[in-house]
């Protein structure tokens, strides 16, 4: 799964099979999508998610894009974001036994500006 399958302006989460969703914050949207691995590969013992943020206003932010369950967090490299800019980081396959036997997942926007979480989304 790429980061470019986020569904801009979804803001709902999809129980199941996994979806999108979405935190409007002072100067931009963050989105986290999650599917579960039966929708993209076939394989229903892994899930993928992916973050983006879409910066609309405000100064230069770094920051770096996670998804957290309830045994990890993953994390993108640092990545610096401007005014009119996207950034986005896809996680892969990850194994939901081991990283989400609850089937949850959300995303995180780690900034130099703070911490900001979208609502998680169930995938199984």
């Amino acid at each position: 799964m790429s980061a470019s399958l986020i569904l801009g302006g979804a803001t709902a989460a999809f129980a199941g099979t996994g979806g999108t969703t979405s935190t409007k914050l002072d100067n931009g949207t963050l989105y986290f999508e999650a599917r579960n691995g039966s929708v993209v590969s076939g394989n229903s013992s892994v899930f993928y998610g992916a973050t983006k943020y879409k910066k609309t206003g405000g100064s230069k932010v770094t920051a770096y894009l996670k998804m957290v369950t309830g045994e990890a967090i993953f994390s993108s490299p640092q990545k610096t974001v401007s005014s009119g800019a996207t950034i986005d980081y896809s996680f892969g396959a990850k194994s939901i036994a081991r990283f989400a036997p609850d089937c949850d997942a959300s995303g995180l926007m780690d900034a130099s500006t703070g911490q900001y979480y979208t609502p998680s989304i169930s995938f199984c």
